[in-house]
């Protein structure tokens, strides 16, 4: 007897529909436009050729929570299909009943309640098939499409809201759901291919790849068979589903373009790579720790026990030290050398010294919790110790060396700018030195008397020099603070590349730290042409500034506003630990102490606050133009008399004016394209403001120009 048939009655069509189990027709399904395989459904009228896969027949009529529209809550299904609508109207998908000039959708579209034409359900206005394209595969077709219930006008055709596109067994040919051409397997990229990325890791073409032969679409292998949904451990609650875009991965921590394993409901995602690195169960390098690691997948969080951060999901742990850890930790070096210590450091889980003790952080001020890894100082009888996240904060910054080379390190060496000692007193002090800087033998003086401290500058930082212990030059003019004189000749900064910086004089150059036009010394490397002034140069990372009642300490990271000049701070500054809106950048920090100005007979101290409580009296005596007493200011206590910084300090102040110091080219508006040269002026006409030329101006060195200019022309 022959087994019933099963008879179905579907939106999409006016006809009952039979249940063919074994297709031989060469046909297409009306709702995926897919070849006919299995069991299908098809019309019984003789003319129409409607068929169905079984599949798309039974389809859902609505879709909750799909992962490629979750703006919205739902997706319905509907046919766009013009030839029965244009004979019969539309049918309604939930009680299939033909319905005159409206197609009812429950909730969806333009809503019409209690239509004449349909009473049970509520209706919807008709969308032409034109409108009609995928939002994940870009394509458009006479086929089925789930349309968003909330009329943002998103939809998905059936093939793409179920994935139902179609791979061959042995992947020689894959109809992708990203692309509308057949794909192509390559076993070896030509020269060509392999100049070009994979679409969804952006990464070179080294392997067997999938191309479109029509257009420059490739994948590698193992990308084209990735699953396009997945359980994973780390999340068991839902399926996640795979996405290209910009997202963070829970994993790794990484923000970044790349294709997401995502859960749409809980926002939880992982990036492909983290994805297929999950599979390493088992880490072992000798190099990093002695014992191996075993991956723990765990939907909780942890702190890692070797950097004394948060992780999530995906730990490794030593049974044999009892640490749990990053994935990432494990080959944290052993050892490294950073700019910000003068001894090399070594990485412990824990401390081995002095446990006992409180510890803070040698870069960033904050507490070293003793049950968490760190980097400490090798020399037991150093206690500096530093955060991991803040010893390998930049990687220019620190350098990982070897066991050996930390055993061997020997006590630093400082070559002094002092090339040799001609003669000492009875206390032991050089009184007569040789300098690198100068070519006559220079003399220590203790005391400036009377006026000899007028326009008296160092040569080395342009410092005001009034107070004792300096070096001077008995055939010219040539001095230096003896703090100055004194300085190492070879010094490695810690704001800079793990490259040793030689001390250099020079009459004019530009600071790369500060930004300001400087003469006299400054600190460069032999592999860059970066200058560094030395009073950039010689501040700590870490210090105690008059200014402010807690310690500061630079952080790279910082962008915002410099509480002394109110200015932007754009490539880091000095922050307090303890009082979060507080900080200075290298322009305001390196700012002299006391100065001295013509309008004053007496010294200006950096003041950091305003005393008064009178705002009449919040201004400038320079200028006379108001203050913001909020910010840092010059201030002479016998005349009362208060300054801008600006306005005290001048448009150059440190650049050593001396007669015959040459200004290079690149820092004037010359057109000429010359040096110019400073001269004692006569009077001479500037020739930017036609204004007469008194003390010192600047000439151009050309016997045959005339050109001179006011130093404020400059830049």
């Amino acid at each position: 007897m022959e087994k019933e048939r099963e008879i179905i009655k579907h939106f999409s069509h006016p006809h009952p529909l039979v249940l063919n189990e074994d297709q031989t027709k060469e046909a297409h399904c009306k709702g995926c436009l897919e070849p006919l395989f299995g069991p299908c459904f098809s019309c019984g009228e003789c003319n129409c050729q409607f068929h169905l896969h079984e599949k798309c027949a039974k389809a859902p009529l609505q879709i909750t929570h799909s992962p490629f529209h979750s703006k919205h809550p739902s997706l319905t299904l509907r046919s766009s299909s013009n030839r029965w609508r244009e004979q019969h109207g539309d049918m309604c998908p939930y009680c299939c009943t033909f319905v005159d000039s409206y197609a009812c959708f429950g909730d969806i579209f333009m809503q019409i309640p209690n239509s004449p034409f349909h009473r049970k359900h509520h209706i919807c206005t008709h969308m032409s098939s034109n409108n009609r394209w995928c939002g994940l595969c870009k394509q458009s077709g006479d086929m089925f499409y789930y349309w968003c219930s909330d009329n943002c006008g998103a939809g998905l055709d059936i093939k793409c809201a179920f994935l139902l596109h179609n791979i061959d067994g042995n992947f020689r040919e894959l109809k992708y759901v990203a692309h509308q051409h057949p794909l192509t397997f390559f076993k070896n990229p030509n020269d060509e291919q392999k100049t070009a990325h994979c679409y969804w890791c952006q990464k070179s073409l080294v392997d067997s790849i999938y191309a479109c032969l029509k257009c420059r679409f490739y994948l590698h292998k193992k990308c084209a068979q990735l699953p396009t949904g997945l359980h994973h451990p780390c999340h068991p609650k839902h399926t996640l589903y795979v996405e290209q875009g910009h997202f963070l991965c829970k994993l790794c921590g990484r923000e970044h373009w790349s294709l997401f394993y995502r859960c749409l409901p809980c926002h939880f995602d992982i990036d492909v790579e983290c994805f297929l690195t999950t599979a390493r169960y088992t880490i072992e390098d000798e190099s990093h720790h002695e014992h191996q690691f075993t991956r723990l997948l765990k939907h909780v969080s942890f702190v890692c026990d070797a950097c004394d951060t948060e992780g999530n999901y995906i730990s490794y742990i030593c049974s044999s030290c009892h640490v749990m850890i990053h994935e990432k930790c494990i080959s944290l070096p052993r050892f490294i050398k950073i700019t910000r210590h003068h001894h090399c450091m070594v990485h412990n889980y824990f401390f081995q010294k002095r446990e006992l003790e409180s510890h803070d952080c040698g870069i960033c001020l904050g507490e070293v919790k003793a049950e968490y890894g760190s980097y400490h100082c090798v020399k037991h009888d150093c206690n500096f110790v530093v955060h991991v996240n803040c010893a390998t904060e930049k990687k220019y910054l620190f350098r990982i060396i070897d066991q050996n080379e930390a055993d061997e390190e020997k006590s630093e060496i400082v070559e002094s700018s002092i090339t040799s000692i001609v003669e000492v007193n009875e206390r032991g002090d050089a009184v007569k030195v040789r300098h690198f800087s100068h070519q006559h033998c220079l003399l220590l003086g203790e005391e400036i008397h009377g006026d000899d401290d007028d326009g008296k500058q160092c040569d080395g930082c342009v410092g005001s020099i009034w107070d004792s212990f300096y070096y001077y030059c008995s055939q010219c003019d040539f001095i230096l603070h003896k703090t100055c004189a004194e300085l190492p000749r070879r010094k490695l900064l810690w704001f800079r590349h793990q490259s040793l910086t030689t001390l250099n004089l020079r009459q004019i150059f530009e600071c790369w730290q500060c930004g300001r036009l400087c003469s006299g010394f400054f600190y460069k490397s032999d592999s860059s042409w970066y200058k560094f002034c030395v009073r950039c140069a010689t501040i700590s990372h870490t210090l105690k500034y008059e200014g402010h009642q807690h310690p500061l300490f630079f952080d790279f990271k910082f962008r915002g506003k410099c509480d002394a000049c109110g200015g932007t701070c754009g490539h880091g500054a000095y922050i307090c630990k303890a009082c979060t809106d507080f900080a200075l950048h290298f322009k305001c920090i390196t700012l002299p102490r006391a100065i001295r100005h013509k309008s004053d007979e007496h010294i200006f101290n950096l003041a950091f606050h305003e005393q008064k409580d009178d705002s009449e009296q919040y201004y400038c005596d320079i200028c006379e133009k108001k203050r913001d007493p909020n910010l840092w200011f010059y201030y002479c206590a016998i005349c009362d008399n208060s300054a801008h910084p600006q306005c005290a300090l001048g448009k150059y102040p440190f650049i050593k004016m001396k007669i015959g110091t040459i200004f290079p080219r690149w820092y004037h508006p010359h057109r000429g394209g010359h040096d110019l040269i400073f001269v004692k002026a006569s009077y001479d006409t500037c020739s930017e403001c036609d204004r007469p030329c008194v003390d010192i101006a600047l000439k151009c060195t050309t016997p045959t120009c005339n050109y001179i200019i006011h130093l404020d022309h400059c830049r």
